[in-house]
């Protein structure tokens, strides 16, 4: 009886409860009306306005258009290139070691062989530019003068005078000389050939007789001859007419070289070498 009786208070308390709702008006706050501030709802607790969600800021790749068309591969054959060679050095022969006459100056050095003569001044040429000498034996034409160094060119003067022979003795007529003009001599790998010295192709001036016996009584006075031996030198030529007509004889008197070049460092050089005749 005390179990029914507390069902039946429990059904009574549920049943008013659900009357109660029926009768409580229910709160319409009517549409959001901008600019009206009683429907702003304010908040100021800064814990409530923070945002839960953490803002991200992905990085994106630039997309790249694959369609791209890439220039096609040359394959036409192309020529190597070809890298010059080096120029190799010239390489030369050093002077034979045989007898002769030898200059040795510092750009180059000059042979002629099978020429003995004394050299006169200072025997080391390394810092000069000419050498002078004597001659004592030997055959200078036809011979061969060699060189080394960087030889650009060869070249050759020399200078004739009559001599008159007879039995008076020797006397060279001075004012009858020819020097010649500098000429190449012909040659190659440094060695050129020596020539047009003998006495059939010196030259000589070409002069009468009237000049000729001038030229002996002239000659005849500067080597302090009496008068009549003048006289005799002159009258010894009065039938010559011509400065290679016996008893008139043309002679080597000197003969000159010389060796243009470049030295190591491509500078200019010239040097020059002399050989006198003794008369």
């Amino acid at each position: 009886m005390k179990m029914r009786g507390g069902y039946i208070a429990l059904l009574c308390g549920i049943t008013s409860l659900m009357f109660s709702c029926k009768d409580t008006p229910s709160k319409n706050h009517g549409p959001i009306v901008l600019g009206d501030s009683s429907t702003i709802v304010t908040e100021n607790d800064p814990q409530r306005l923070k945002d839960l969600v953490i803002d991200l800021q992905p990085v994106i790749p630039e997309t790249k258009d694959t369609t791209e068309t890439k220039p096609a591969p040359d394959t036409a054959a192309k020529p190597k290139a070809t890298t010059p060679a080096a120029a190799q050095p010239t390489v030369q022969a050093p002077l034979p070691n045989i007898a002769g006459l030898k200059a040795e100056f510092k750009e180059v050095t000059v042979l002629i062989p099978g020429v003995n003569a004394k050299q006169a001044g200072r025997a080391n040429l390394k810092n000069a530019n000419g050498a002078v000498y004597t001659f004592e034996n030997g055959n200078i034409n036809g011979s061969t003068l060699r060189v080394t160094g960087n030889i650009t060119k060869v070249s050759q003067r020399y200078q004739s005078v009559v001599v008159l022979k007879n039995e008076l003795g020797t006397l060279p007529i001075e004012s009858l000389s020819t020097t010649t003009s500098w000429e190449a001599l012909k040659g190659s790998n440094n060695q050129y050939k020596i020539t047009d010295l003998d006495a059939k192709s010196l030259d000589f001036p070409d002069v009468g007789a009237n000049a000729i016996r001038s030229a002996v009584a002239k000659a005849a006075k500067r080597h302090r001859f009496s008068r009549r031996k003048v006289a005799e030198w002159e009258s010894s030529v009065r039938r010559v007419r011509a400065a290679n007509q016996k008893p008139m004889y043309v002679m080597l008197r000197s003969v000159m070289w010389k060796i243009d070049g470049k030295d190591a460092n491509g500078r200019i050089f010239s040097k020059q070498i002399r050989v006198d005749m003794p008369m």
